[in-house]
This record gives structure tokens, sequence and C-alpha cells, in this order.
């Protein structure tokens, strides 16, 4: 009917509109950090150096590409780092025991999968808060991969390919944009925008708002276990506790990419630059030779801000409406 309100579960995101109001002023700032780094920092366009920020955005952003799927929901997955190694370190052992690469790789998504499923149980079964349940899992799939492994090195020949050159880089646009498709093209990735955004009329529609939540925690743990091959590729070799504290990494780039932390609105095109902007910051540091720490506290002061305003800006345009 003229005048109605839209279907909150047949309404599709419109990833071009929100390109030109949140992605692209985040494009504007990856740039500049990148163009400050180049004209500042020497070696930071040396070609092994851009090849190793491609290597870097690849695994922050396989991890945002997960956890944006589940932040849709309202919900968060803190363990995406610690299904990232555990993953990790059954492929290196197996790996290492036979030598092969196509069976410990598919082992390695299986048990992503294995964990994400975990993951959901505790959250859409049991009632677990999302941030208790991967918050304990968090600490219980990173204790159990460092009691797997120490360090696992070299690989098998040929699996290093698969991290060489921009290799890592392919194969997240890949996982990006299977991630964009399902999102924006099926009804599953409606689902996913409505559990969010209004579970009410997803529950009404006869929909179930339980399953469409899990699936978003194994599918942010395929991610991960897809960034654990890369990662593994990339660096030659496993270890128990490979990328601590990369969650963080994967938070901040959901947040600044335009995701709104209460779920319903945001997408995976905007984790992606938030996921270089956090590469591209991590990386210049390093090169410029400034103190590291500051990375964590630009993090933190970046997913404070941006929080703020994803909770202020509605409030004042409530507040503006209402009086006018």
């Amino acid at each position: 009917m003229p005048g109605s309100n839209p279907d909150p579960i047949r309404t599709t995101p419109r990833p071009l509109r929100a390109l030109a109001a949140r992605e692209a002023p985040l494009l504007g700032v990856m740039l500049l950090l990148a163009a400050a780094f180049a004209l500042g920092a020497p070696g930071f366009t040396n070609p092994v150096n851009l090849a190793a920020i491609g290597r870097d955005i690849a695994v922050i952003g396989m991890l945002g590409v997960g956890l944006t799927l589940v932040v849709l929901t309202g919900g968060i997955d803190l363990s995406c780092a610690s299904v990232l190694a555990l993953s990790a370190s059954v492929m290196g052992l197996l790996m290492d025991r036979t030598g092969a690469i196509a069976l410990p790789v598919l082992a390695c998504l299986g048990t992503a999968a294995l964990l994400g499923t975990g993951n959901a149980l505790l959250v859409t079964r049991m009632g677990v808060p999302p941030i208790v349940a991967t918050l304990a899992t968090l600490g219980l799939y990173r204790m159990q991969a460092m009691k797997m492994v120490t360090l696992i090195s070299p690989l098998p020949p040929g699996f290093s390919k698969l991290g060489a050159g921009w290799a890592a880089f392919v194969a997240f646009l890949a996982v990006l944009t299977a991630a964009a498709l399902a999102l924006v093209r099926t009804p599953w990735g409606r689902h996913v925008y409505a559990a969010g955004g209004n579970a009410t009329a997803l529950r009404l529609s006869g929909v179930s708002v339980g399953r469409t939540v899990g699936w978003t925690y194994v599918a942010s743990a395929l991610c991960a276990g897809a960034a654990a091959v890369v990662a593994s590729a990339t660096l030659n070799s496993v270890q128990g506790n490979m990328f601590p504290g990369y969650e963080l990494d994967a938070v901040a780039a959901v947040v600044l990419g335009g995701t709104a932390i209460t779920g319903g609105r945001g997408g995976v095109i905007g984790t992606a630059l938030g996921a270089g902007v956090m590469a591209i910051l991590r990386n210049g540091l390093i090169v410029a030779g400034l103190d590291v720490y500051w990375y964590q506290a630009i993090i933190g002061a970046a997913i404070l801000l941006t929080g703020g305003l994803d909770v202020a800006i509605p409030r004042l345009r409530a507040r503006r409406e209402a009086a006018g």
C-alpha cells in the first residue's frame, strides 16, 4: 500500500547508497593513511611490503567478513581468531604427519565449521549471551590450540603458494564476494538483516530466527578457517598462539565499516575497507619505526568514536523529528 512501511524481510540492502554514505569517506581515510606512510615511511611502498599489507588485509578481512554476518543479527563472535588458531593447528598436525595438502585443508575448514556450530548452539539453543559464549570459547579454543601445537614449520612444499604474492588477497576477494552476494541476493541474507533489525517480524513470517542466527556463527567460523589456510600458507608455519588479539582488529574493521553493533544495518564492503585501514595502520607504524602500542590505542579510540556516533546520530535524528 502507498505510504506503508517496507517489508523488513523483503527489503534488500542498497550497497551503492551505503557506499556513498559511509564507505566512500572510509575509502578516503584509507587512501590518506597510505599516502601519509608512503611519504613519511621509507620502504612502505616496497613491493614486498605492499604484498605483506595485502596478506594482512586478507587475514583481518576474512575474520571481519565473518564477524559482520554475526553482528548484523545483533550478536558478536569474539572467538574468531581462536577458531583460526585451532583449525590451523589441526591442519598443521595433519600436514606434519601425512605430508598431504588437500585433506588437511578440508580438515581445517571442517574443524572451523564444528567450532562455529558449538558457538551457535551455545547462543541459540542454550541461550547464552553471545558476548559471554564467544568470550568463553575464545579462551577454550585458544588453550586447545596451544596445547596441540607449539610450532610446525615448514609445511609441505607447494602449500606456501597459497600465500605467495597477492594470492592471499585474491582469496580474500573471493570470500568477500561470496558473502556480499549472499547478503544481498539470497533470502538468507535478507533474513540476517531482519534478525538484527526486526526479529519479531521475521519470526511472525514463519522464519526460524534461531536457525538464521546460528548459521551466521558457522559462516563466521568458516571465514576464520579460510583465514587460517591463508595465514598458515603465508607464514609457511603453524603456531598454537598465532594471530593473538586479531579478534579486536576484526571488531574494529566491522565497526569502522559502518555495521551497527546492535544489528540490522551495515555490510561486508565497509568491513573490507575497515580491514584495509587496520592493516595499513599496523604496517605503517612498524615501517615508520613508531611505537606499535599506539596501534591498540588508535583502534580503541576509533571503536569508541564510531560506536558513539552510531548511538548519538539516531537519537539526534529522532529528537529533530519529534521537535518538528
